[in-house]
């Protein structure tokens, strides 16, 4: 048990230390949102294709 409460606890911390760093870049909501218009042709495809596959998109059902 004490594994699981570590792993989590390590996990937060490292989240927050990756939060942290990354405010000092992300200044307007347009950063936040469309991450600074700077994504990769490899990132864009990788996140449409998550958002397409990890929403429950079916063709022929709205």
């Amino acid at each position: 048990m004490d594994v699981i409460w570590t792993t989590i606890v390590v996990y937060m911390g490292a989240m927050l230390a990756v939060s942290a760093y990354a405010r000092k870049y992300v200044k307007t909501s347009a950063d936040f949102l469309l991450a600074g218009r700077r994504l990769g042709l490899g990132l864009l495809v990788g996140t449409l294709a998550a958002t397409h596959y990890g929403g429950g998109f079916h063709p022929g059902r709205s």
